[in-house]
């Protein structure tokens, strides 16, 4: 078995599926993780909601019940 897919094979999504589940994530992450240091130096800053820390949270817990669903589906 190619050592490359074997993750997604194991995961039952595509090698593009998971590229763009793992990316999505990646690029929400980056601008909470932006939001926050703004915020941690210039406190006046604010955080916006879309990138608190629930929103966060909440995205997280939806793209990972996605994927899972994904997972029992195939």
């Amino acid at each position: 078995m190619n050592t490359f897919t074997l993750h997604t094979e194991q995961q039952g999504v595509t090698y593009d599926e998971h590229c763009c589940f793992a990316l999505g994530i990646a690029w929400r992450l980056l601008n909470s993780v932006i939001a926050f240091v703004l915020h941690a130096l210039f406190p006046f800053i604010g955080i916006e909601r879309r990138y608190d820390l629930e929103a966060t949270m909440d995205f997280l817990d939806e793209r990972n019940r996605w994927i899972e669903g994904e997972r029992e589906v195939r």
